[in-house]
């Protein structure tokens, strides 16, 4: 594949995984305003309540995000089966990058924005749970 391609179609990946973070973070937020609105007191069972809810949703976001680029690996021929392109795929973006799989030079570069991708959304991941929880520390007890 040739590496504009990879480019072109990684930049669409990481577009498509930061809008469905992005869209998840904001919804569980809205949801949790309507719940628990930041003026009211926090109690220690509605604060764990909230972050938790968070960070579940976010995680099932990484989830998702995962299976996608698992997906583009495996339609694109640089992964065969089914576990390999879902195991280098949760390696990658988590940029633990064993090693043990690894692709061709037609696909090395959208690996690499596989792991660009995982670094940006953890990043947003870690951005909203801050936030959350400064919100939160912020109400009045």
């Amino acid at each position: 594949m040739p590496v504009a391609v990879q480019i072109g179609l990684g930049s669409t990946l990481i577009l498509g995984c930061a809008a469905i973070h992005i869209a998840v973070a904001m919804a569980a937020i809205a949801w949790l305003r309507a719940k628990q609105p930041f003026h009211q007191a926090v109690t220690f069972v509605s604060g764990f309540k909230s972050i938790a809810l968070l960070f579940l949703l976010l995680l099932f976001s990484h989830t998702v995000q995962v299976y996608l680029w698992a997906l583009t690996f495996w339609a694109t021929g640089a992964l065969q089966g089914y576990e390999a392109p879902i195991y280098f795929s949760l390696v990658t973006y988590t940029t633990l990058g064993y090693g043990d799989i690894t692709l061709t030079e037609a696909f090395r570069v959208l690996g690499a924005m596989a792991s660009v991708c995982g670094i940006l959304m953890f990043g947003l991941t870690t951005a909203f749970l801050v936030g959350a929880l400064a919100r939160l520390l912020g109400a009045k007890a």
